[in-house]
This record gives structure tokens, sequence and C-alpha cells, in this order.
């Protein structure tokens, strides 16, 4: 792991030669990509443990705006204003009913009628946790005015959020039904649609990244992401297939671990062909290539502990980067 990490300084010679410019811009992105978080996969990821919140008898619906890409909010914090929120409004909801969680962007029409007066024009990326109630009788009820706790949590929240630059909305949408919305900054060298626009190589396909081991996971993201590539992670079978399902013939390249929790990397995947089907594959092992064996498809192999400068070299190879953004 220590030659990963020390990695990232020894890839210090490729800013030779950059104009002063492209340095600022270089290094604007590696230190934005530390708090840079793609708000959909947090979502989609989440979307478990929303429904362990929400319990057996309310029904849980995810929607995931196309227009919506990267926040300047920490993975941990993010996941921590998804959830309370979620939790603040199933303590409002009784035995039946619906929490739905939806992303929005500032170039979004309505996602249904009653989130119509959702619609804003502040260019921000937006997290919406609806309550939908299964009968009007629940708005006269006591409990359905925030108590003390939910009151506290709620201002945690908010707190939160102001320093993260962001801010929390509570919108009225019926007499039954509400929303939770909570603002959030788009990440530094972003277009008003949270897309990377930093004079940075714009890569051709995402790289999904499937690693079960945390520190070897978030090294490697960090230095995909310090240039330019688009990076979605996973750390075991179910959830690789989940970030495929998602993202399908957007992913562009797979860097899989050789050996997972209860799956080998090569068939792992063989069952990504079909929704990844134009990706290339660079498999990482600590294993030698001689107790790997045959690749097929094209696949690369690289050992680790790698440098900075060897994994780029192999993704570069296999993923082509695109023009410069203007």
């Amino acid at each position: 792991m220590a030659s990963v990490d020390i990695a990232l300084e020894q890839g210090s010679h490729e800013i030779v030669g950059m104009t002063s410019a492209a340095l600022v811009s270089r290094f604007r992105s590696a230190n934005a990509a530390e708090n840079c978080t793609d708000l959909n996969q947090v979502v989609a990821r989440a979307e478990q443990s929303i429904s362990q919140i929400a319990g057996l008898s309310i029904g849980v619906q995810i929607a995931l705006s196309p227009n919506v890409k990267f926040v300047a909010v920490p993975l941990a914090q993010l996941e921590q204003i998804l959830l309370g929120l979620c939790s603040a409004a199933r303590s409002l909801l009784a035995d039946a009913g619906r929490i739905v969680v939806e992303t929005r962007g500032i170039n979004d029409a309505p996602i249904g009628p009653s989130s119509s007066v959702i619609q804003t024009t502040e260019a921000r990326a937006r997290v919406v946790v609806r309550i939908e109630q299964q009968s009007l009788e629940r708005a006269a009820a006591p409990e359905w005015r925030p108590n003390g706790e939910l009151q506290r949590a709620l201002s945690e929240l908010e707190q939160l959020l102001k320093r993260l630059g962001g801010r929390l909305e509570v919108v009225p949408l019926s007499d039954a039904d509400l929303a939770y919305v909570a603002h959030l900054p788009y990440a530094i060298g972003t277009d008003s649609s949270g897309r990377m626009a930093v004079a940075v190589p714009q890569q051709s396909g995402i790289i999904l990244l499937i690693e079960d081991e945390p520190q070897v996971q978030a090294v490697t993201t960090r230095i995909l992401r310090a240039f330019g590539y688009s990076v979605i992670a996973a750390h075991n079978e179910r959830s690789a297939l989940a970030q495929a399902e998602l993202y399908g013939s957007s992913i562009g390249l797979v860097v899989s671990d050789l050996v997972l929790p209860g799956v080998s990397g090569k068939d792992l995947v063989r069952r990504l062909r079909e929704p990844c089907e134009h990706a290339q594959v660079l498999y990482i092992s600590g294993y030698s290539p001689e107790h790997v064996g045959a690749l097929t498809d094209g696949a690369r192999f690289l050992r680790k502990p790698f440098t900075a400068q060897e994994l780029l070299g192999m993704v570069r190879e296999l993923l082509p980067e695109a023009a410069l953004a203007r």
C-alpha cells in the first residue's frame, strides 16, 4: 500500500514543461478530487440503507437525474445528510406511504406533479427526499408536526449544509406531503450541471474500479481522479453489478482485482460483459503473472504494488484520452 501512496509524489515529473495556467488547473483538479463526490453514485449505493430506515411497510423509490454529477461534499458528510433526511422523513410517516429520493439539476423538468414547486434556477445540485402519505388523515395527526428531537436533528443537518456551502429547505407539497431539499454546491472545476470542466484531459469513458481493500481503492481512485478520469468504485460482486447496471455502456474501462470476496475477478468481468459491452479490462493483483494465467479479449495485467506512473501508463493505453476541455 505504501508504494501506491508514495507513487502520487513520484509522478511529479509529468508536470515538467506545463504552462503556469495548466499547472494551476492540474493542482486545482487534484485538490478538488478530495472533496469531489459523484452524487448519483452515493444515492444509488445508499438504497439498501434507505430501505432499512423505511422498514417493511414503507415504500422507497430512487430517481436519479442524468444532469447531476459531482458535488463539493466529502463522501461521509454526503451520506450523513442523505440518511439523516431519510430518517427525518420516516419519522413523519405512520405505517403506510412512500419515501422518494430524487437527485435534481438546474435543467431538470419536474419529476412528477407533486415536485413541480421544487423547480428553481439556483445553480446547485439538489437531493430531494419526498414524503408521500397514503392517507390525508395523517396530516392532522399530532405526531405529524416535528417534535423536539426531529427539530434538533434537522437543525444539525442544516448547520452541516451551511458549513459545506449549501442549505436545507423544507417544502410543503400538499396537505399531507412535504419534501426535504438539500441544496449542494457543485465541485470546483465543474459546469452548471456538475460535470468536470477544468482544463485537464477529459477521458473517453468512466472507469469502474473493483477493489475490496479500502486503502488501495481510495488511493487508486485519488490518483486517477487527479489526472482527469471519472471513477466509480465497487468493493464486491454485488456493488460492481449495481454500478454496471447504473452506468452501462458509459463504462470504458474495468479495473478489477483478481481475487474478490466470493468471486474471481475473471468470473465477475464475464458477468459485466453485457452491461459494459465496450469496456476494456485491466486486472490488478499481488500474484505474479505466472499465477494469473492467460487473459482473454485484450485484457491487461498490472501487479501490485504499483506506482502512479505504472497505473496511469496502463490506463492510458486502454482508455485513450480525448481532446482537452476548453
